[in-house]
């Protein structure tokens, strides 16, 4: 896998919580936890946004991410909150192993995205078969390729567009991300660039930082057909609500069995 992520770990649970609205992703993977009971498997699991969650209602809770600052801030999280049925390590998610199944294993808010060959997705969900009890589930959710967003990327332009701001929750300075985004349409890859500017309350700039990252675009029936040719029966929604996949909504979402 090319480990392609770069992004200020510290920033992460705030732009997800304060600088976009509440996706209902949290809900929906603790929801099919408690389901589905112990042991479960988070695949990217970050800062832990989800997992501790997740861990907090009790259920053994296993996570991998290859990126260690996103770890770090998961185990302190975990450490603080005196989670002992956390279990974490580094690794990658096309290439991992464990030494039990599990009941459900989830990669949540587009990490099977940075995958960014078909050779590498089908390892990954090959892996996640091998992991998984027989009446267990894997879930995982990516976004829905709009067609003519993904074609305004393919055109080079440097100008950056602002996304959000918030409030920074510990020093009450106002932080604006603005990104910019190229498409290879050739590859369906989706090449990231953000910055973040953090201003004090008189307008002084108090801290400037950048990331970036790639993501693999997969359409509806792409997902699905990977999904099958992998040994599982997929389950396809368009919200975490589940409704039907439409499209508009801009996520897609998987709910699978193994076959």
């Amino acid at each position: 896998m090319e480990a392609y992520f770069s992004y200020p770990a510290e920033y992460y649970d705030e732009d997800y919580t304060v600088g976009v609205p509440d996706r209902g992703d949290i809900a929906f993977y603790k929801k099919y936890a408690v389901q589905k009971g112990s042991p479960v498997l988070e695949l990217g699991c970050g800062t832990g946004r989800i997992l501790v969650p997740i861990a907090q209602t009790g259920i053994e809770c296993y996570g991998l991410d290859f990126n260690r600052e996103m770890l770090g801030v998961c185990e302190t999280k975990a450490r603080a909150l005196d989670l002992k049925n956390v279990h974490l390590q580094v690794a990658s998610m096309e290439n991992f192993r464990y030494d039990k199944q599990f009941s459900l294993i989830y990669i949540p808010f587009r990490s099977f995205q940075h995958l960014l060959s078909t050779e590498d997705e089908i390892r990954c969900l090959q892996l996640a078969h091998e992991h998984l009890r027989q009446d267990g589930l894997l879930i995982l959710d990516v976004f829905a390729p709009k067609i003519d967003r993904i074609a305004g990327y393919g055109k080079q332009k440097e100008e950056w567009e602002k996304e959000f701001s918030r409030k920074n929750e510990r020093t009450e300075s106002t932080i604006t991300r603005y990104y910019q985004a190229r498409a290879d349409l050739v590859k369906q890859i989706v090449d990231v660039t953000m910055k973040w500017e953090e201003r004090d309350s008189r307008g002084g700039l108090v801290a400037k930082k950048e990331g970036n990252f790639k993501l693999r675009y997969i359409f509806r029936y792409e997902l699905e057909h990977l999904l099958v040719r992998c040994g599982f029966d997929p389950k396809i929604y368009g919200n975490f609500d589940e409704s039907p996949y439409d499209y508009v909504s801009g996520e897609t979402i998987a709910v699978c069995k193994k076959k």
